[in-house]
């Protein structure tokens, strides 16, 4: 019995060939970025905010523009009082409104901004808008 000397070697023969065919393909979808994902999303932008009294429950009704193809969602911030800006909420894809119980009898200042995020990262935030209760 002769064995061809490299048959057995991968990249050679024809199963080696597929399966490295197959690698070069596996390692374009999973390691390069598609359809412009290697940004962050666009911003959000022209927020708006409406206040709304569920019984005693005060509710920021918030809608802005999306102008972003590749966000995976958008984080909703809220500052209470003039402090920081703190994360009080997540909507998917596509969605421009977000209703926010901000609660029973509430008094003060509050400011609201939005921003769009990705599996790369956050979009700058949007404007801010701030209402008085």
């Amino acid at each position: 019995m002769k064995i061809k000397k490299g048959m057995g070697s991968f990249g050679q023969s024809v199963w080696g060939r597929v399966l490295f065919g197959m690698l070069l393909i596996g390692l374009f979808f999973v390691g390069i970025p598609i359809l412009g994902q290697s940004d962050v999303p666009e911003k959000p932008n022209s927020l708006r905010v409406f206040i709304r009294y569920d019984g005693g429950t005060a509710v920021a009704e918030l809608s802005w523009h999306d102008y972003s193809d590749n966000e995976l969602g958008f984080e909703i911030l809220r500052s209470d009082n003039g402090g920081e800006f703190q994360v009080v909420g997540t909507v998917g894809v596509n969605t421009h409104r977000y209703n926010d119980k901000i609660g029973k009898y509430a008094t003060g200042a509050y400011g609201f901004k939005v921003r769009s995020f990705n599996e790369v990262g956050r979009s700058e935030s949007s404007n801010t808008v701030s209402i008085f209760l």
